[in-house]
């Protein structure tokens, strides 16, 4: 059995025009602070390791939690402003749905959708470019604040969603942090996008059968 792990942002949808501009505000507007935005246009980490960082620079005599908390919901907020008033900006990415519905008819494969956002907000993109998660196995930074805590959770649940063990997992995702942590875990990794230069890499989830063939799964 096959365990892929499909990365929310970048692999399946761009929200990147909106993405960090409502996160940066909604920092700004819980911590009454301006931020210098350009240090914060690629997500590097997951949502709530950004915010610890910026807590660093910004302390504040409001709990961790509570500000969490405040800055995810406000983030929400203007997250779904956006999308009431310019829902032409939530972008699937090319091939995406494709690919989750050809791997759901394998009975050699299960597929983990995992997220460095926060499960409110990536439950919230991907309905709005029609993608339900609701039957599928999803861990995200809501329950781990690190990348490799992600996957792993998510291989995780995926065992105990199905009963079995995997002989391999794969992630599909883009940038180095994805990479870094595919690679502690002892996991393949599929670059996808544009933003990393991998052995293996596809420009979107067009390509997956091209891939699948080099994986030996097609």
């Amino acid at each position: 059995m096959n365990l892929l792990l499909v990365d929310v942002d970048g692999a399946l949808v761009d929200f990147k025009e909106i993405d960090r501009d409502c996160f940066v505000r909604a920092v700004e507007a819980v911590l009454c602070i301006t931020l210098d935005k350009s240090r914060y246009q690629e997500r590097v980490e997951t949502d709530p390791a950004l915010l610890d960082e910026i807590l660093l620079h910004f302390p504040t005599s409001t709990s961790r939690s509570m500000v969490h908390r405040q800055v995810e919901e406000q983030y929400l907020s203007y997250l779904s402003e956006q999308l009431n008033s310019l829902p032409e900006r939530a972008s699937l990415m090319c091939g995406g749905r494709e690919f989750l519905e050809q791997m759901k008819q394998r009975q050699d494969t299960h597929i983990a959708i995992t997220s460095s956002g926060w499960a409110s907000a990536s439950r919230m993109k991907l309905q709005a470019v029609g993608i339900d998660v609701g039957r599928m196995t999803f861990a995200s930074s809501s329950d781990a604040t690190s990348r490799t805590e992600i996957m792993a959770l998510a291989a995780f649940r995926a065992k105990q969603d199905t009963g079995m063990t995997f002989k391999r997992r794969i992630v599909f995702a883009e940038g180095e942090w994805n990479h870094r942590a595919s690679q502690e875990l002892g996991y393949d990794f599929v670059a996808v996008g544009r933003k990393l230069s991998h052995q293996l890499h596809i420009p979107s989830l067009s390509y997956f059968q091209a891939v699948l063939s080099r994986l030996n799964m097609s």
